[in-house]
């Protein structure tokens, strides 16, 4: 359950960080940006959500040199 309460603050910050793009609306929306992103990382205890890219990447090539073989 918590793994879906990351998800949808993760998704609402990331409509947040639609409206960072504009000068003027950065300043109001930042901090709500800032907030939803830590409570989703809060929320996310089995890294799902934000799972390390270092540990992506390395099961990515470990998955292409599976595949040369």
């Amino acid at each position: 359950m918590q793994t879906y309460f990351s998800i949808v603050f993760y998704f609402l910050g990331d409509l947040t960080s639609k409206l960072l793009q504009y000068n003027i609306t950065n300043i109001i929306f930042y901090p709500i940006y800032r907030r939803l992103m830590l409570i989703s990382i809060s929320f996310d205890k089995n890294n799902i959500v934000w799972e390390d890219s270092e540990k992506k990447e390395s099961e990515r090539i470990n998955f292409i040199v599976k595949l040369k073989r």
